[in-house]
């Protein structure tokens, strides 16, 4: 959604932010919380994809690998029984 409305640029404390959000409807301090928690969510999914994010494995051999563990651990639980 684009706005030629002008931004705001102010500064608030946390209590004043907390006093404000206070103020909202229910249901808009769930939607504001699912949102700021939203928020962190994909910041740290982020960071963890680029921890590990690598050019060493393709997909081929990512789906290589699960499925000699599949059948290493199938194999295993046949030869328990």
């Amino acid at each position: 959604m684009t706005t030629n409305a002008p931004s705001l640029n102010m500064q608030f404390t946390y209590m004043q932010l907390l006093n404000l959000a206070l103020q909202l409807a229910k249901e808009d301090r769930y939607r504001l919380c699912r949102d700021l928690t939203r928020e962190e969510r994909l910041q740290s999914l982020k960071s963890l994809r680029d921890i590990f994010r690598t050019d060493e494995l393709d997909e081929e051999t990512i789906k290589a690998e699960c499925e000699a563990v599949r059948q290493e651990m199938y194999e295993e639980r046949l030869a328990s029984r």
